[in-house]
C-alpha cells in the first residue's frame, strides 16, 4: 500500500465527530521540523530481485511548491557481512490525489544470489536536495520466510455470478501467513477490423489517383492488441486456524465473463510469499483501513509499528513494514478459443460516415476529431471511390490503452 492510505487521519477525525458530540477535533503533528515521515514499501526477496519504494507523506495543507522529493541510497546487509548495493530505478514520478502527492524513489537490489539461511536488514541514507546527508535508517534483522509451493492455478466458470474464478492451490511447511501479488496480460481486439491506414495529405492529385485516395492497405492491422495490469489490493491470508498449511483452489481473483480480458487470451502470473506474523498483522490493519472495514478505534497507519527505524534521530517517524521471503511464482493461461466463456458486452457507440476518397479536407477534419476509415466502396474502376469511417476507438485497438508489442513468452498467433 502507498502513503495515500496512510493519511486518512482527517477522515477518521471527521467520523469520530459525527459519532459523538463530546469528541473534540484534534490534529496530529506528523512532521518533525521540516521533514515528513518516510514511507518504506517493499520486500526483501531472497533468490530474486528486491524493490524498495521510498516516499514522503504529504498531508492536505501542504503547499504544492514545497519540495518533498526523496534522495536516498541504500544497501541490504546479511549477517555474514556481505552487502548488496541498491540501484536507483530512476522512476521518480509525480503522483497526485485529493489528499497528498509525492515524489517517490525506488531502489532495486539484486538479491538473487543471497543465501536463505541467514538474517538480513536494510540500510538507507537520505540526503537533502543539496546533497548533504540528512538521516540514516535501518530495518530490524529479518529472517527470510521459506518459499511456499504453488500446487496449481486453475480457473472455472461461475454461471450464477457470470464470472471466471481463478483458484490457487498451495502448501507450505512452517509458515502460517501469506501474501500474493499478480500481473495480468491479455490479448483483445477492437470492434471493427480494418486493413486501411490513414495517410496524412502530402501527395499530389496524380499520386492519389494512382493509389486510390489518401489511404493505403496495411498488414498487420490494429485489430489485435495486448494490455497488462498489476494487482493493487492487499492480498493476504492465513492458515493459522487450519490443521495444515494448505489451501485448495482458493478463489482469489474473479473476472466478469463480459470483460475484454477474456476476449481472446488471458495470462496471470502469481507471486506468493510467506510472511512473519508481525508483517501479516501490519498488512491486515492496512487492509482493514483501505477497505473501510476498520473502526475509528483501529490503528491508523501512522500508529502502526514499523520495523524500519531512523538511527540518526529516533524521534523521526517511519511508516511501512519490510518482510523478507523466498517467493515463488506460477503462470496460468486462459484461451477463449478453447473455452468460449467470454460474453460480448455492450459494443462501443458506432457512427458510420461515408466520404469521398478524394475529399482531403473532410478527411483531415474526420481524422482530427477521432475518426478512422475502415471499409472501401467501389463504384467503378479498380480504385475505391469512397471510404467508410467510424470512431477510432472502434477500429484501432491501441485507443483502448493496448500495444501492438507481443509480450515475452506469449504464444504465437495473431498480429
Amino acid at each position: 500500500m502507498s502513503a495515500k492510505i496512510a493519511f486518512r487521519l482527517a477522515a477518521y477525525s471527521a467520523a469520530a465527530l459525527l459519532m459523538a458530540a463530546c469528541i473534540y477535533p484534534y490534529t496530529v503533528d506528523i512532521r518533525k521540523g521540516d521533514e515528513y515521515p518516510l514511507v518504506v514499501e517493499g520486500d526483501l526477496h531472497i533468490g530474486g530481485t528486491s524493490v524498495v519504494k521510498l516516499s514522503h507523506v504529504r498531508p492536505f495543507d501542504t503547499a504544492e511548491y514545497e519540495d518533498i522529493a526523496v534522495f536516498a541510497q541504500g544497501y541490504i546487509e546479511g549477517e555474514d557481512g556481505k552487502r548488496v548495493q541498491g540501484v536507483d530505478a530512476d522512476v521518480d514520478t509525480y503522483l497526485s490525489s485529493s489528499s497528498y502527492y509525492d515524489y517517490s524513489t525506488s531502489l532495486v537490489f539484486d538479491t538473487s544470489k543471497l543465501p536463505e539461511n541467514q538474517r538480513y536488514r536494510l540500510h538507507l541514507d537520505t540526503f537533502t536536495a543539496e546533497g548533504s546527508l540528512n538521516n540514516q535508517f535501518e530495518s530490524d534483522w529479518i529472517m527470510p520466510c521459506p518459499a511456499p509451493t504453488i500446487d496449481a492455478l486453475t480457473y472455472s466458470k461461475n454461471d450464477h455470478f457470470k464470472e471466471l474464478w481463478v483458484g490457487l492451490s498451495m502448501h507450505c511447511h512452517g509458515s502460517h501467513y501469506f501474501r500474493w501479488t499478480f500481473d495480468e496480460t491479455w490479448e483483445y481486439h477492437s470492434d471493427i477490423q480494418s486493413y486501411i491506414e490513414y495517410v496524412p495529405r502530402s501527395w499530389n492529385e496524380y499520386e492519389m489517383k494512382e493509389t486510390g485516395g489518401y489511404y493505403q492497405h496495411i498488414m498487420p492491422t490494429y485489430y489485435y492488441c495486448w494490455k497488462s495490469a498489476s494487482s493493487s489490493q492487499i492480498n493476504i491470508f492465513t492458515t493459522k486456524n487450519q490443521t495444515e498449511d494448505r489451501f485448495e483452489e482458493l478463489a482469489f481473483h474473479t473476472i466478469p465473463l463480459s470483460d475484454k480480458r477474456l476476449q481472446v487470451m488471458y495470462r496471470i502470473n502469481v507471486q506468493l510469499e510467506a510472511m512473519s506474523e508481525d508483517a501479516y498483522n501490519y498488512w491486515y490493519n492496512m487492509q482493514q483501513n483501505s477497505e473501510g472495514q476498520g473502526s475509528i478505534f483501529s490503528p491508523v497507519p501512522s500508529e502502526m509499528a514499523s520495523n524500519v527505524h531512523c538511527i540518526s534521530d529516533p524521534s523521526v517517524q517511519v511508516m511501512g513494514y519490510l518482510n523478507a521471503a523466498v517467493p515463488t511464482s506460477a503462470v496460468m493461461f486462459y484461451n477463449n478459443e478453447d473455452e468460449g466463456f467470454y460474453r460480448q458486452g455492450p459494443l462501443s457507440e458506432r457512427r458510420d460516415s461515408t466520404i469521398s476518397a478524394y475529399d482531403i479536407s473532410l478527411a483531415d477534419q474526420m481524422f482530427s476529431t477521432g475518426f478512422l476509415p475502415y471499409m472501401e466502396i467501389y463504384t467503378m474502376g479498380p480504385t475505391p471511390s469512397d471510404y467508410t469511417w467510424n470512431y477510432a476507438t472502434c477500429i484501432d485497438c491501441r485507443k483502448q490503452g493496448g500495444t501492438k508489442t507481443r509480450p515475452e513468452g506469449w504464444p504465437s498467433g495473431h498480429i
